[in-house]
């Protein structure tokens, strides 16, 4: 209880420096790459782990920098769509966003669960950490990947009519 306690304050500390360091890592590799690439691999310690004192180190470590780069993205991205939206539709943004990412963690951990009484453990972490390359490969098929700061409003104005006609 007191390992899961101390991993879970090591991680949480992770992602307090995320979100105060977010804009730093914004401007050394750009709105768009920042995070996303972090959880899929953060995963790999996950996989491999064993029993002790080591492995709850590394687990710690692994939270620590999943959450820097979770909360880092996070802000990057929301502050990404908050520039690109038209602000009487922002709160609708929002809330949409945080209905489709929220809504379906129920989901998610009743089909892990499932996953695990049909083959184990590992294999449920392993088919979740797949998964977590879906995001990645978007991204790099994506414009967003190159986009290194938030476009100003008139530029996505101007973009947005250009497309329209």
């Amino acid at each position: 209880m007191i390992a899961a306690l101390s991993i879970m304050g090591v991680g949480g500390a992770g992602g307090v420096a995320g979100a105060l360091l977010a804009p730093r890592s914004v401007a050394r590799i750009g709105i768009g790459p920042t995070g996303f690439a972090v959880s899929p691999l953060a995963q790999v310690p996950l996989l491999c782990a064993g029993h002790g004192l080591r492995w709850q180190i590394v687990l710690a470590a692994t939270l620590a920098v999943q959450l820097f780069w979770a909360t880092a993205a996070g802000t990057s991205q929301r502050s990404l769509r908050q520039a690109v939206c038209n602000p009487a539709f922002q709160g609708r943004m929002q809330s949409a966003s945080t209905t489709l990412t929220a809504g379906v963690r129920p989901l998610a951990a009743v089909t892990a669960g499932g996953l695990v009484v049909l083959v184990d453990v590992r294999a449920t972490l392993a088919v979740g950490a797949l998964l977590q390359v879906v995001p990645v490969v978007l991204l790099l098929a994506s414009p967003i990947r190159v986009l290194r700061k938030i476009p100003a409003r008139a530029a996505v104005l101007s973009a947005r009519e250009g497309a329209a006609s």
